[in-house]
């Protein structure tokens, strides 16, 4: 088609093939020219990386602002730093350490063989298997809040009591000196490491069933991250605290029972905000 001037009209696409065309010639793209170049892809990324952290830590402090959720993350944060202190840190320096017993009266080790503490550590997973169904009904019949508060009295409670057990095997040999598998009352460490177990079962299912509810489902993704993400801290610092305040008091089972003791005032607190919770919620619901 030809103007009145008799050149020939260019219509847009024609003009955008030309310039195309153009660009290739010289090596550049069209996304590189409106972008300013290759090395904007750079400067993209970090903004893109920049964005969804920034959008993460506004969505994760609107979530610890939630009075639903905030005491379930703390509490699973106190929960994985006292199973990393005392459960994977300290219980194996107690069931394979030296025979004497400290000042306490805590013992020091029961120089078990590798064989028996993986015996033992198997006995705790299958309390955890079998125990694991029963958990979570009696999380939806009692609620979760209750299954926490349950879970973390069992825990705290079998965390300190078993140096007490292994002292009781080193007393029960007189004193002489000598803590060893032979002197340690079997079916009493089992029983206190199964309680123990069960307390942890009734804790990490009713953490994640717990904060799921307290959320909706457009944001239970984040939720559960943030609770992993707490609960990871408490891990990291449970197992570095755990090991400093054993050698500082230089006793294995008294370094364990304070573990238990923060646990427990970690879930005495959860307790009494999970209370306030419930009579808010009673109360709004009264009035309705």
């Amino acid at each position: 088609k030809e103007s009145n001037t008799g050149e020939k009209e260019r219509l847009p696409w024609h003009c955008r093939a030309v310039d195309s065309i153009v660009d290739d010639a010289d090596g550049v793209t069209s996304k590189e020219k409106k972008t300013g170049g290759k090395e904007s892809n750079t400067g993209g990324l970090t903004k893109t990386i920049s964005n969804a952290l920034r959008d993460t830590t506004e969505q994760w402090t609107e979530l610890m602002n939630n009075p639903n959720v905030r005491p379930i993350v703390i509490m699973n944060g106190f929960y994985l730093c006292a199973i990393s202190g005392s459960q994977m840190t300290l219980l194996p320096l107690l069931l394979t350490g030296g025979g004497a017993t400290a000042a306490s009266g805590a013992a020091t080790g029961v120089a078990l063989t590798a064989t028996a503490v993986g015996q033992v550590y198997m006995w705790m997973s299958a309390v955890q298997v079998l125990g694991n169904p029963a958990a979570g009904r009696f999380a939806d019949r009692a609620g979760k809040g209750a299954a926490i508060v349950a879970g973390g009295i069992l825990t705290s409670a079998a965390m300190a009591s078993v140096p007490l057990v292994c002292a009781y095997g080193y007393l029960g040999d007189g004193g002489s000196g000598i803590l060893d598998a032979s002197n340690l009352n079997w079916p009493l460490l089992a029983g206190t490491l199964g309680f123990w177990s069960l307390g942890g079962t009734l804790l990490a299912t009713s953490h994640v069933a717990a904060i799921s509810d307290a959320v909706p489902d457009s944001r239970r993704s984040q939720a559960i991250a943030l609770l992993r993400t707490a609960g990871d801290v408490g891990f990291l610092c449970g197992a570095a605290g755990a090991g400093i305040a054993a050698d500082m008091v230089g006793d294995v089972g008294l370094a364990m029972q304070f573990g238990s003791g923060v646990l427990m005032g970690a879930t005495g607190w959860f307790g009494l905000q999970h209370l306030a919770l419930w009579r808010l919620n009673n109360d709004k619901s009264g009035r309705k």
